[in-house]
């Protein structure tokens, strides 16, 4: 049906309020110490579902925590600064937020070449009839996956370094997909906790990507400390679906498996929930022998 009308100013005033409707409110994360904007930090609402990840120039929309009550706490962190704690409420008019850089010394254990024992730690195998999936039923934008991140927990021993890790893609339909490797210490609650890195690390997987997927950490000296577990997990911070598919996934196989752990959450703040199960995912661990 062709609807005929008079253009006029206040109509081309309309129209151009219609075609690009007012911006939601920024705010940025920002290095304390020298100003520069910190790429990819987390935001999450603690213990809750709740969060976003910054883009690539720090810049986050508060509107995505618009789910947090005024009293719940957000924390904001990036590995090599200090978690920034700051009200639900105090975030939504806020311009910026500052981290402090926090150096993680590196343990200075020194150990003769011929005292070392390289292994693989985790599951080589591919096949599987259960698979995780960063794409949820309920992940109406591609925004609602930012800070998801799933993972396994690999037994090694203390003072390990870890040479790379292996993870395998059964399939995928993103493009423009990040994640970030985490190396985590556990709690007392066999959690996953605070990170065991001293450098951001990225991994930009290719637009279509299947199989397995290798990222090389030496150049990031990831070592273990006195750790005889950790958890080795994959954070989705960036990522856009195809257009041209009618159903979004990323899936990873991940076989049900008494003996193994996968360990995941919504969000980079949310609580951990663990499964029984065997993520297509191991590293090649450098460690002292007995």
């Amino acid at each position: 049906m062709l609807i005929s009308w008079i253009y006029s100013s206040s109509s081309a005033a309309l129209l151009a309020a219609l075609a690009f409707p007012p911006q939601q409110s920024q705010t940025q994360v920002l290095d304390a110490s020298t100003g520069a904007p910190i790429p990819y930090a987390s935001i999450g609402v603690q213990f809750k579902p709740v969060g976003t990840v910054a883009d690539a120039t720090g810049r986050f929309a508060p509107q995505a925590l618009a789910a947090a009550q005024p009293a719940d706490t957000v924390l904001v962190t990036c590995v090599g600064y200090a978690p920034q704690k700051l009200l639900a409420s105090q975030l939504a008019d806020l311009p910026a937020v500052r981290l402090t850089p926090q150096p993680h010394a590196l343990s200075g254990v020194t150990v003769r070449a011929s005292a070392w024992k390289r292994q693989r730690v985790g599951h080589e195998g591919s096949f599987s009839f259960t698979h995780y999936n960063f794409h949820l039923n309920g992940d109406a934008e591609p925004a609602r996956k930012l800070g998801r991140e799933v993972g396994t927990v690999l037994a090694l021993r203390p003072q390990s370094e870890l040479e790379d890790v292996h993870f395998y893609v059964g399939n995928n339909s993103f493009r423009g997909v990040r994640l970030r490797l985490n190396v985590r210490a556990l709690d007392a609650d066999d959690n996953p906790a605070a990170s065991l890195l001293t450098q951001d690390i990225h991994y930009q997987l290719p637009d279509g990507a299947k199989g397995w997927q290798h990222l090389d950490l030496r150049p990031y000296r990831v070592q273990t400390g006195q750790n005889d577990r950790v958890a080795v997990t994959l954070e989705w911070i960036d990522g856009a679906p195809d257009p041209a598919r009618d159903w979004q996934v990323l899936l990873m196989p991940a076989p049900l498996n008494p003996l193994h752990r996968m360990v995941y959450r919504d969000k980079s703040a949310d609580q951990w929930h663990s499964l029984r199960a065997s993520l297509s995912l191991y590293v090649t661990a450098v460690s002292p022998r007995d």
